[in-house]
């Protein structure tokens, strides 16, 4: 596979989970607890007919596939990144003119 192609399906994985991962994020925010010990013994709070586990099972696994899909992003770019941070870090040598250099 080209790895133009492995970035881009690696990269849509990662979009994909994140926005099923926030999505039932927020859902959490508005289904509140669920009842008591926070839903430890809940009558039942569903949304679209799944039950608030179902929600969090889903939530819980695509938040683990998006930690995979960025640990597998770092991996393919990890010579990128090498490469740009010693560029950042290293320290920039001061360029000497010609004429400078010919007076010394």
């Amino acid at each position: 596979m080209m790895k133009a192609k492995l970035n881009y399906l690696v990269d849509a994985l990662i979009g994909l989970a994140f926005l099923i991962s926030a999505g039932t994020g927020v859902l959490f925010l508005f289904m509140g607890s669920g009842g008591y010990h926070g839903g430890a013994y809940s009558a039942g709070v569903a949304f679209l007919g799944l039950s608030r586990w179902v929600w969090s099972d889903l939530h819980t696994w695509a938040s683990l596939i998006m930690i995979a899909g960025v640990v597998l992003h770092l991996v393919l770019h990890w010579n990128w990144i090498v490469c740009v941070t010693r560029q950042i870090c290293s320290s920039p040598r001061p360029r000497v003119r010609r004429e400078e250099a010919s007076q010394a």
